[in-house]
């Protein structure tokens, strides 16, 4: 996980993407947060919306807080209000 943080803050996005996919693979929420965001813009991927909620989701079930609240976001975009609230309030506890 950490040698694909780093190739992504480095902008290394390629590499990112192997290594986060190896440790999303292996149930690692953070990893997994990652590969939603370069799904969401296309960083070292085609953008894909299905495969960023896909990623996100995964990432919230395994407890990342910022996924958890960002997913309340898109639930709250989707008009889906009360689902919005339980992540945001999931995610304030656990973040």
């Amino acid at each position: 996980r950490e040698a694909g943080r780093k190739h992504f803050f480095d902008g290394g996005y390629k590499r990112a993407f192997e290594y986060l996919a190896k440790a999303a693979d292996l149930g690692d929420a953070q990893s997994q947060y990652f590969l939603s965001l370069m799904y969401r813009g296309g960083l070292g991927v085609e953008k894909d919306v299905k495969m960023e909620l896909y990623y996100l989701e995964e990432a919230a079930i395994g407890g990342d807080p910022t996924a958890r609240h960002k997913l309340g976001c898109k639930e709250g975009e989707n008009g889906r209000l009360n689902r919005a609230v339980k992540h945001w309030i999931n995610a304030a506890t656990t973040g």
